[in-house]
């Protein structure tokens, strides 16, 4: 009897003691994940304040404000490259095209979620999915178009690492006043981008040439190569007011 008892309660203890650990490799399998998953999505939203911060700091340096400024961007076990140089011009009735060749500043984190700094605009891709978070520092209002072409230098750079902290080191070299017009007719703003963020740009300048003109405007994509679209928007139907464009190069170092 005493023998039968005291199986009786090791094969409990054996059993309880299985619980118990099978509940607790739950736990921990589950959570372990879910921290993951939440540590993925902080990194990614602190690299996109950073971005915004990043592009602050060139409109400042864009409006004469600052001749230099540097921004933090930490990895995480992403990358942060420079690409090459990419059009976007602007001309209207009368007046040659007028524009930048700027380099792109990107931000690829593991997955398939990136933020680009592009034609002064910050952009997240999660995808097939992009959306403009923050817009470039122009003016589409009441007749009037102000363009700053903030054109970033220094293609072909790249930095990754698990933990490191990249600085963007940004030194403004020159500024030029392209255009200043009164009365015109005709715009036409022509950019280059990757495919997959096409669709916001097209988006943006055909809402931002019609609060602009009080038009109807029309827009086209079209491919020039597998990693590059063309988007073009114009306006024939109304006249600006008044048309400035001015462009200031910034000389970009990763380090």
């Amino acid at each position: 009897m005493r023998d039968d008892r005291a199986v009786n309660e090791v094969i409990g203890f054996v059993l309880v003691f299985s619980l118990v650990l099978t509940t607790v490799s739950l736990v921990y399998g589950a959570g372990f994940a879910g921290l993951e998953s939440a540590r993925d999505v902080e990194r990614v939203n602190n690299a996109e304040r950073a971005f915004d911060v990043l592009a602050n700091n060139f409109q400042q340096m864009g409006r004469g404000e600052a001749p230099n400024r540097a921004t933090e961007i930490k990895l995480a076990d992403a990358q942060l490259t420079t690409t090459a140089g990419r059009e976007m011009t602007i001309n209207a009735t009368g007046m040659n095209a007028t524009g930048a060749e700027s380099v792109a500043i990107r931000y690829d984190a593991p997955g398939d979620t990136s933020i680009v700094y592009e034609h002064g605009a910050v952009i997240r891709t999660d995808g097939d999915g992009a959306v403009m978070r923050r817009e470039p520092d122009f003016i589409f209002e009441d007749g009037n178009v102000v363009v700053r072409f903030i054109e970033p230098r220094g293609s072909n750079q790249g930095v990754g690492g698990s933990t490191s902290t990249v600085l963007v080191r940004a030194e403004r070299l020159k500024s030029d006043v392209l255009a200043n017009r009164d009365t015109t007719s005709n715009v036409t703003v022509r950019l280059e981008t990757r495919p997959d963020r096409a669709g916001v740009w097209e988006e943006y300048l055909n809402e931002s040439l019609a609060a602009a003109t009080g038009g109807s405007p029309t827009c086209s994509r079209s491919t020039i190569d597998s990693d590059t679209t063309e988007v073009v928007c114009f306006d024939d139907t109304a006249d600006v007011d008044r048309l400035a464009v001015s462009r200031v190069r910034i000389r970009v170092t990763l380090t």
